[in-house]
């Protein structure tokens, strides 16, 4: 008997010690599951801070012509562990003006303080332009924020794409990424991926112009299924002919052809620049076929309206003179006498907004 019941006590003892260690535990994880991840609020900060904080936080948005005083106040008047502290505020708002304070001071570790704030997805909305806005992404703004500010290294560039195309692939930034960026097989998985998702947009056809990037002959097929319908949206469609570009193969020349009979044939230029890709296009191929069709985009009765009818031959000489072949000599020497002086100057030259950002 004297065994049994020391044998019973020691079990009680130890169920108690076992209680009470998953109680401990329990609340330990109600704790840390409480705790903020943005834990700081305007009452943390000086009396003057605190002001500029309320002012953000009451406007609601990001404003393309954001209040000079808030934003000269954080860049020259906070010290270094405010803004940090900063960007561990409650508002999404206050998080993007002090990273933008950050950068505007040159810090030295602007970068690294960035890779550490990739996971916050928190939405605003920012008014880009006075009658345009959007909602972002926070670590999204941080992002547009240094490296269209032309504050990072190429390596850094490099390093943060590896980021966030392998741990954040859920940013809008990698849109814009995998646009730009060389097409290295260590990427092609994550773009192939992206090129193979539902289209919620014609914007999304740029992921399948990133994937022609790598001329693989088994994703024409999928290539070709993106691209099977033209857009209203000439921008849009000028994703098929940037792939097409640089993936000229010989399954994609109808998509030209049709282009050219459905649309450049039927319908109004929207813009003066409607066909500077689409002659890229047509010009990488070199051959009766490509020069043809160049050919009779040189004459005015192609076009329902004309008004564009210049530009367009300036996009025609340009691409003929990129993809330079003697089947085109003859098309070239006739529009080169056409031709601007300032063409012939800028000819090498890349177009501002084909500038590479990563």
């Amino acid at each position: 008997m004297g065994c049994d019941y020391m044998d019973f006590s020691i079990y009680i003892n130890i169920m108690r010690q076992c209680i009470c260690i998953l109680i401990l535990a329990t609340l330990i994880f109600f704790r840390c599951g409480q705790e903020k991840k943005y834990p700081y609020e305007s009452s943390d900060f000086k009396p003057e801070l605190k002001n500029h904080l309320d002012k953000i936080v009451a406007t609601g948005q990001l404003l393309n012509d954001p209040d000079t005083l808030t934003r000269n106040f954080f860049k020259d008047s906070c010290t270094k562990e405010e803004l940090l502290k900063l960007l561990n505020f409650e508002n999404p708002l206050v998080r993007v003006m002090a990273y933008g304070a950050i950068v505007n001071r040159n810090e030295s570790d602007c970068f690294s303080i960035l890779l550490n704030h990739l996971d916050d997805t928190t939405k605003v909305t920012w008014w880009y332009f006075d009658d345009a806005a959007n909602d972002f992404m926070v670590s999204d703004l941080m992002i547009e924020k240094i490296a269209y500010g032309r504050k990072l290294t190429q390596y850094q560039k490099d390093r943060l794409v590896d980021e966030v195309l392998f741990k954040h692939n859920y940013l809008g930034t990698v849109k814009s990424m995998i646009q730009d960026i060389q097409p290295k097989e260590k990427y092609y998985s994550v773009i192939r991926v992206a090129a193979q998702k539902a289209l919620n947009s014609c914007h999304d056809l740029s992921n399948s112009y990133s994937l022609a990037k790598f001329k693989k002959q088994k994703d024409i097929p999928l290539i070709k299924k993106n691209f099977s319908e033209y857009t209203e949206n000439s921008y849009c469609n000028n994703n098929y002919f940037k792939a097409i570009e640089v993936f000229p193969d010989t399954a994609f020349f109808p998509v030209l052809t049709k282009y050219f009979d459905l649309v450049i044939k039927r319908k109004k230029q929207q813009y003066a620049d409607d066909l500077k890709f689409y002659t890229r296009a047509v010009a990488q191929y070199k051959s009766q076929s490509s020069l043809k069709i160049l050919t009779n985009l040189t004459k005015k009765e192609i076009y329902p309206d004309s008004w564009y009818f210049s530009y367009n031959q300036e996009y025609i000489f340009k691409a003929i003179h990129k993809y330079n072949s003697p089947i085109y000599d003859e098309l070239y020497q006739t529009l080169r006498l056409k031709m601007d002086s300032t063409v012939i100057k800028h000819l090498e030259k890349p177009d501002y907004n084909e500038r590479l950002n990563w």
